[in-house]
């Protein structure tokens, strides 16, 4: 028998922080209209505010490790609700199959359909940001069949590790996050699978053997041999794993301190050990984002009802659709505008950006609506035998309506 809960697992804010997450991710890629001219920091005000704008916006790719966070701590609810209500675990992959690959797909041919459409009609400059004003969207026509097995399975960030050549190439760009997600959905999976009622210490047991092999591989150099693959990034996951069984997980006192004590001496590592991957301080962020979110835990009611939190919130249900799709609203967008005469640092930065961000919002609503929310819920799944405790459904309303 598992004991119940703690408290509702349901954390409003999150949807908060997706918003923010998402809008992270959207302001770095429509930045590269001004992330290369930095400016100087010695050269008088403008040139430092310059180079203070540049630098925001190009740390604005945290978003992504916040992201992983996020999407532990909704995937932690997500498998101990799946055992509480006796679904079983291939309930719970079904359910991560049915929410990430179909929207998946369909941004796929929404590249596609963009890229082939601007060379149809000769305008394929509009692509080929190469990191000047615009990142570059790759023509699908490059990638050979072994790289579109690995695009359409969302493995190709670590198939070169099982089947190559060719190297790896994420076609969308913005995936290779996904790639990470799907090896962190089936490990969970396979937790489920064969250590239901010892769910969090088989995840714990997963989580200090992934950061031991990571820092053995970085300590004698063959970190390029499980590039790609999920011991890399699972610590960033993990956190939001320990958030969430910190939160909502009956615990001792000493155990609770203790994952506290662990998120500290995380940030410390992220910050001070050179343990920063994907991104410069991107473990420091999320050790410092888990810390935060059990500290902001006690308002989360309260900081439900501010109205002024509605568009942020309103976005964070969105997130997965604006991440998937509003890449090439930004290379476009970026290099059209300049074409435009929009080609001062100023005019670039008070113009461009928050346009070019409008519209990847825009569209990215437009594809929630057309297609994300209707893969929000998965067909109904049969029980494959009762409940692990008496409470059926305790943890349904904190699933992440997205998959992260």
């Amino acid at each position: 028998m598992i004991p119940p809960l703690e408290r509702s697992p349901r954390y409003h804010l999150l949807d908060v922080w997706r918003g923010l997450a998402c809008l992270m991710v959207v302001l770095h890629h429509t930045g590269f209209a001004l992330i290369f001219e930095t400016g100087s920091r010695a050269g008088g005000w403008e040139s430092w505010l310059k180079w203070a704008s540049a630098s925001l916006l190009w740390r604005m790719n945290l978003g992504v490790p916040l992201f992983f966070v996020i999407s532990g701590y909704c995937i932690g609810a997500s498998v101990d609700a799946t055992r509480r209500r006796g679904l079983g675990s291939l309930a719970f992959l079904g359910r991560r199959i049915w929410r990430i690959y179909p929207p998946y797909w369909a941004a796929l041919l929404w590249f596609v359909a963009v890229i082939g459409g601007l060379n149809a009609l000769g305008l394929q400059r509009l692509t080929h940001g190469n990191g000047t004003h615009a990142l570059q969207l790759d023509s699908p026509w490059t990638l050979d069949a072994t790289q579109w097995v690995g695009n359409l399975t969302l493995t190709e960030e670590w198939r070169p590790l099982v089947w190559r050549p060719p190297a790896r190439n994420v076609f969308t760009r913005v995936a290779w996050s996904l790639c990470y997600e799907e090896q962190f959905y089936f490990v969970c999976f396979l937790t489920l699978l064969i250590a239901p009622r010892r769910l969090y210490g088989a995840l714990a047991g997963v989580t200090v053997g992934a950061v031991l092999l990571r820092v053995v591989a970085a300590d004698i150099g063959r970190m390029s041999e499980i590039e790609g693959a999920f011991p890399t990034l699972w610590h960033e996951f993990a956190v939001g794993l320990a958030v969430y069984w910190r939160l909502n997980v009956p615990g001792s006192f000493q155990a609770k301190r203790t994952v506290e004590l662990a998120l500290v001496l995380l940030t410390v590592a992220g910050a001070f050990g050179g343990f920063s991957t994907p991104v410069p301080y991107s473990t420091a962020a999320t050790g410092l984002f888990g810390l935060a979110l059990i500290g902001l835990r006690r308002w989360d009611e309260r900081a439900d009802a501010l109205g002024w939190l509605r568009p942020l919130r309103a976005c964070g249900r969105r997130c997965y659709s604006i991440y998937l799709v509003h890449l090439p609203v930004c290379t476009v967008g970026n290099l059209w505008l300049y074409e435009q005469g929009l080609t001062s640092f100023w005019a670039r930065g008070l113009v461009m950006i928050p346009a070019v961000s409008a519209a990847s919002v825009a569209v990215g609503w437009l594809f929630f609506w057309g297609v994300e929310r209707h893969f929000l819920n998965p067909p109904i799944i049969p029980r494959d035998h009762e409940p692990l405790t008496g409470e059926t459904g305790t943890a349904r309303s904190s699933e992440s309506p997205t998959p992260f």
